[in-house]
């Protein structure tokens, strides 16, 4: 089976936080000789921008067009349906940021399109405007599921426990544009320009990176430096190609 590109996750795959995971960069310098690298993360916390330099900084050459964050695909996927729209913004700089780049309006009042993702000065007075924005009808879209991240100082709650919250509110379910959706599976293969099956997803969690991998037709590599363990697999019935102990393992030949 040869591979033309490799999806790389990076929170529990290439680091922690702010700790990088044990050799990570020297095997990312290593692959980046053999295939093309696309780096792919659920966090809209950061701009592309801005994960390009914490990749530089960790010694990783990659810039921010070598990346997807779930903040870049909502922005797309707004500009490609909702592109005159108003977007009342529950997240951090990062997203924002990311929609400016697309020219997407970003307003507070008078909404027409309501967009969450992680927000950790998240409170109720926001959960509130953006519940009645879209009992109104304003199109609710969420930037990922996540229920919770992994962080060097533990485990904190990830944008999706928001999402939660919101959709309890407002009976609705919010549209997904991050990873596991086929909209983001479909952003990678329309950005690599190679077909589906010449594609190995590598991540460390099943219900998002695995998952999304399978769906959209790439093959996949589970890391086992993160979110899911081995017993996980039978657990979940979700079953990636290949198994590795940490992202340093991967040949340059697979």
């Amino acid at each position: 089976m040869k591979f033309k590109a490799l999806v790389i996750d990076l929170d529990g795959s290439v680091y922690h936080g702010d700790n990088l995971i044990e050799r990570a960069d020297e095997a990312l310098n290593s692959l980046s000789k053999k295939y093309d690298l696309l780096y792919l993360t659920n966090n809209s916390t950061r701009s592309r921008a801005e994960f390009a330099r914490k990749l530089a900084n960790f010694g990783i050459s990659c810039t921010k067009h070598q990346l997807i964050t779930s903040g870049y695909a909502a922005a797309q996927y707004i500009q490609e349906h909702y592109a005159s729209s108003k977007i009342y913004v529950i997240g951090e700089q990062g997203l924002k940021d990311e929609l400016t780049e697309h020219d997407i309006t970003i307003s507070e009042d008078d909404c027409d399109c309501v967009l969450v993702g992680l927000d950790t000065e998240f409170t109720y007075k926001r959960m509130t405007k953006a519940l009645n924005y879209i009992l109104k009808g304003a199109v609710f879209i969420a930037t990922n599921n996540d229920p919770f991240l992994i962080t060097s100082v533990g485990v904190k709650p990830g944008a999706g426990s928001l999402v939660s919250a919101i959709e309890t509110a407002c009976g609705k379910k919010a549209i997904v544009t991050g990873k596991p959706s086929t909209f983001i599976s479909d952003l990678i293969i329309k950005k690599l320009e190679v077909k589906p099956h010449e594609i190995l997803v590598v991540g460390d969690n099943l219900q998002t990176d695995i998952l999304m991998g399978i769906k959209g037709g790439m093959r996949t590599a589970l890391v086992l430096t993160g979110a899911s363990i081995m017993s996980d697999i039978e657990k979940l019935q979700i079953h990636p190609d290949f198994i590795f102990k940490s992202i340093t393992q991967i040949p340059l030949k697979i």
